[in-house]
């Protein structure tokens, strides 16, 4: 009894760590040769993630504008500067930032800072160090693109070498993972929906599942509904078929998890949630388009980097989902499983979810939630 109260409190924890979502921050850097040994370098940076660490909005109107930006120029260089060293060989290449000019995609502006350098044989291999949030946000990540290749991400406070042609597939993949890691609503979505499958209904009451198998059927199929469905509208913002505003999607997002919840307090719908799965999953697609949405890629390259990178979620997801069943499966007979762990859960969850919404729609800072 006490391990499952044990347990009980665990998962509770689980979903207190959960709360915590992040918008992803993602960068672009683009390394092309010109001429020789002359390499040009493009670094592309969401205002938003600028404004974190430089605090552009100087009269603090909440209205971070572009005439604001272009007065803390110097500082974005100098961020940039900080931000990206380049080697090649034994030689350091000194990159000298202009700019910064904006760029605009969706909803999201950014600063675009340019420089051209030549650094003795600039050729491939070349070593990138990038800095960018070491030590602040591990979640960030610059996607790096080198002509000719699906782009590879690189983590703050990574140093990463780079070969003419290198696919970057893997390192695509390991994105995948750490980026539905850390998505926190979409993981609490799912969790939320497996949450009754251990249990079955009898006269209007909850029981313990004696066999393990009719959930695991349950949870196979509602992974896989999920993953359908996401896949698709993933697939389709990436080709920039369908795009959602981030406005839009992201608290649509967070109102999926709150019906998910909802839903294991009032059951309305027991037998199909897998159909439920599938439906709320074309939400989160769209909202895991973020990362490859905003850069242009040739059909080919898209088609790598989304296959690649929608591996990595996937991976992921199976990972969380093993261990929250494993989880869940364990607690099944205990008596305040019904009580605490579905219905308690599903109550913080909503909680949660209704938190997730006021801020995605009016725009709260996270630390008042």
């Amino acid at each position: 009894m006490k391990a499952k109260r044990a347990c009980a409190a665990l998962f509770l924890m689980l979903l207190g760590t959960l709360a915590h979502a992040h918008s992803s921050s993602t960068a672009y850097l683009a390394i092309d040769h010109k001429n020789g040994d002359t390499l040009a370098v493009s670094y592309r940076l969401a205002l938003r993630d600028a404004d974190a660490l430089l605090d552009l909005d100087a009269n603090h109107d909440g209205q971070l504008t572009w005439g604001e930006v272009e007065d803390r120029g110097a500082d974005l260089v100098a961020l940039a500067d900080s931000a990206i060293r380049l080697e090649a060989g034994e030689t350091s290449c000194a990159l000298k930032f202009a700019g910064p000019e904006y760029a605009h995609d969706g909803e999201f502006g950014f600063a675009v800072l340019t420089a051209h350098t030549t650094c003795g044989d600039a050729r491939f291999p070349l070593v990138v160090r990038y800095r960018l949030f070491a030590g602040i946000d591990a979640s960030h990540r610059a996607l790096l693109f080198t002509g000719g290749s699906p782009p590879r991400p690189l983590a703050p406070g990574s140093t990463t070498e780079i070969s003419a042609g290198a696919e970057g597939v893997r390192a695509l993949i390991g994105q995948g993972v750490t980026h539905i890691l850390g998505g926190a609503d979409h993981l609490l979505f799912l969790l939320t929906l497996i949450l009754p499958a251990v249990l079955t209904r009898k006269d209007g009451a909850w029981q313990p599942r004696a066999e393990l198998w009719p959930a695991m059927r349950q949870v196979f199929w509602i992974a896989t509904a999920f993953t359908i469905a996401h896949s698709l509208t993933l697939g389709l913002a990436s080709f920039r078929v369908v795009r959602i505003p981030p406005s839009v999607i992201e608290p649509l997002v967070a109102l999926t998890v709150l019906l998910a919840a909802l839903n294991n307090v009032w059951p309305l719908v027991r037998r199909r949630l897998a159909a439920l799965a599938f439906a709320f999953g074309t939400v989160h697609g769209f909202a895991f388009a973020e990362v490859l949405a905003p850069v242009s890629l040739s059909p080919r390259e898209t088609a790598i980097a989304l296959v690649a990178f929608n591996t990595g979620v996937e991976l992921g997801q199976l990972m969380i989902l093993a261990a929250g069943f494993s989880l869940l499966a364990a607690m099944r007979d205990w008596r305040g499983y019904s009580r605490w762990v579905l219905g308690g859960g599903s109550i913080a969850v909503a909680v949660i979810a209704v938190a997730w919404i006021l801020q995605r729609t009016l725009d709260l800072p996270v630390a008042l939630l």
